[in-house]
């Protein structure tokens, strides 16, 4: 069961990332500029007040002096290989075992 679901959510995220990727392509093809949608952006959106207490507690905390160089890279990531290497992460995880080969399932 967990692992249709971790399947599931995989196809979804990865879903989600080409999304994204013909949207930002779109917008090359329009505008002639590539500028794609950023992590931190999309963050900022679906989950306003959770990521403004994760940034305040972020600066505030022991991972202050990490916030400026290491995290505010990882925000401005393109959203679209965040979320296919989340979807690509989450099918491995779901991937159905490998049978075993020479061993007897037989008592």
């Amino acid at each position: 069961m967990i692992r249709w679901i971790l399947r599931f959510l995989g196809y979804i995220s990865l879903a989600g990332g080409f999304i994204a990727f013909v949207v930002d392509g779109a917008g090359y093809v329009a505008n002639g500029d590539w500028a794609s949608l950023q992590f931190g952006t999309a963050a900022r959106a679906v989950f306003p007040g959770a990521f403004a207490h994760l940034e305040s507690a972020a600066k505030q905390g022991v991972l202050a002096m990490l916030w400026d160089p290491v995290m505010l890279r990882l925000l401005a990531v393109p959203f679209f290989l965040v979320a296919t290497l989340i979807g690509v992460v989450l099918l491995f995880l779901g991937r159905k075992p490998k049978p075993l080969i020479g061993y007897s399932n037989r008592d």
